[in-house]
């Protein structure tokens, strides 16, 4: 594995450190042969994130048998960081997990090639109290670069939708909130091409609970606009996400996913009272 290279990014630099940045972020080209979990693999990882969600702690053998170990950030007393084994990144992801605080779990399932979203749920983590944090340490897409890739949000057995699982069954009535990036040129209507943000909570008839965060984000970052899908937008509605299919199944309601433009994103990095409004929304919405 290649050294880890600090990544510097705005106030969030200097919220946590370049070692810590380093730590959180390893380069996602160093990815090997992806692991492909079957449903004890799945059972494995949800025990592991619930063990800590639960307890703060978690025996060595469920550490072992899910593929991470444990590590403290300094800047987060109370939080343990789990990753992947030095040398052994087979694209299970990144996990923060705090003893206690918001309800909230901040996920980012295409840091990378969704620009800054892995950062901005690192910040997130650190400035609302929100118990737990993740994101992918392997690449969406292949490249020459790197020909271990995979979509997280599309993986139903993955430790990623393990952890999600785990944090609704410890805060049934919270959130995971899923951050994601858009280009606007991209998209195929104006109003989406023109957004900041697109809110949906993967079904075509959005909660009031969603909607009332949509407009606390509405309100906090006019004049950007902020839409819901369908409501204003039939684009990004997040139907197929493997996280939200599976969080409904289970009876949980507060899924939400979260599109973020480019530039919405660039601004929420290096501003720190902009980043504060979006917190100060999710936190609202997780009481």
């Amino acid at each position: 594995m290649t050294a880890r290279k600090p990544i510097v990014m705005g106030g969030i630099a200097a919220l946590l450190g370049a070692g810590t940045l380093a730590a959180l972020f390893p380069p996602l080209r160093d990815a090997g042969p992806i692991a492909r979990e079957d449903a004890a693999g799945f059972d494995q990882a949800r025990a592991l994130f619930a063990s800590y969600l639960a307890t703060g702690e978690a025996e060595a053998h469920l550490l072992r048998s899910a593929g991470f170990e444990a590590a403290d950030v300094p800047e987060a007393p109370g939080a343990t960081l789990l990753v992947e084994p030095e040398g052994d990144c087979a694209g299970r992801g990144t996990y923060w997990l705090r003893e206690a605080g918001a309800p909230i779990a901040l996920t980012a399932p295409h840091r990378g090639s969704d620009r800054h979203t892995g950062a901005l749920a690192a910040a997130l983590f650190m400035e609302t109290g929100a118990r737990g944090a993740g994101w992918n340490s392997a690449p969406r897409r292949a490249s020459e670069t790197c020909a271990n890739a995979l979509d997280l949000a599309r993986e139903e057995k993955h430790p990623f939708t393990a952890f999600a699982s785990a944090f609704a069954a410890e805060h049934p009535h919270g959130l995971v909130v899923q951050l994601h990036g858009f280009d606007g040129d991209r998209r195929e209507s104006l109003p989406a091409s023109e957004a900041a943000m697109i809110l949906s909570d993967g079904t075509s008839a959005p909660s009031d609970r969603l909607l009332d965060l949509a407009d606390c984000l509405s309100l906090a970052f006019a004049p950007r606009e902020v839409l819901v899908y369908p409501h204003q937008t039939g684009e990004l509605g997040a139907l197929t996400n493997a996280q939200g299919r599976l969080l409904r199944a289970e009876g949980f309601g507060g899924f939400v996913h979260l599109e973020i433009s480019a530039d919405m994103r660039e601004a929420l990095v290096a501003d720190d009272a902009l980043r504060d409004k979006l917190g100060e929304c999710l936190v609202g919405a997780s009481a």
